[in-house]
């Protein structure tokens, strides 16, 4: 019975410290994640995007100006090249660039039947055709502190907490009323 009763305790204590360690390595992503964010603000080559309501929260910085002068609005569907990466470079989403084949979005809507961050929304509707930018969108305006799962396996594709970093290039825009 001592015995039993000395393993249950040491598999309750392991079990604790387990749920300690994965409770910490989250709030380690999510420091390591606002911090990152934090230094893209003071960056002088990002600029905050802002809309017609004031500052969104969501930075960009301009890799390839375009000649259009349509932006996309909300019901619209762009056609775009893009990457996805968090904000210490890893690529977890290669998107159309590795096999350049452009995506369609919809603006305020999915891609790949999930939906997209209101964050990288923002940022869609102040493109022009021909514009090239890298964007930081904060997990707030992104996937939130849960994170994205795959309805289907529920498999996590995106941390909780993340900074997401897309590289994308509006090709065209398709507007609907």
């Amino acid at each position: 019975m001592k015995y039993i009763f000395s393993f249950l305790t040491l598999a309750l204590l392991m079990v604790s410290f387990n749920a300690c360690r994965k409770e910490n390595d989250i709030n380690v992503w999510r420091d390591a994640n606002i911090n990152a964010y934090l230094e893209v603000t003071k960056n002088p080559a990002f600029r905050e995007l802002k809309t017609g309501t004031g500052p969104t929260g969501v930075y960009y910085k301009v890799i390839k100006s375009g000649t259009g002068n349509e932006y996309p609005h909300q019901t619209s569907a762009v056609k775009v090249f893009y990457k996805l990466s968090y904000y210490d470079g890893i690529v977890f989403d290669i998107g159309s660039f590795q096999n350049n084949i452009p995506i369609d979005i919809l603006v305020n809507g999915s891609m790949y039947g999930s939906f997209i961050p209101r964050g990288f929304s923002f940022a869609l509707q102040q493109m022009v055709v021909g514009d090239k930018w890298e964007i930081w969108v904060p997990y707030h305006l992104g996937y939130g502190y849960i994170g994205l799962q795959d309805p289907t396996s529920y498999q996590l594709l995106i941390k909780g907490y993340s900074t997401l970093v897309y590289e994308v290039e509006l090709l065209s825009i398709k507007q609907y009323p």
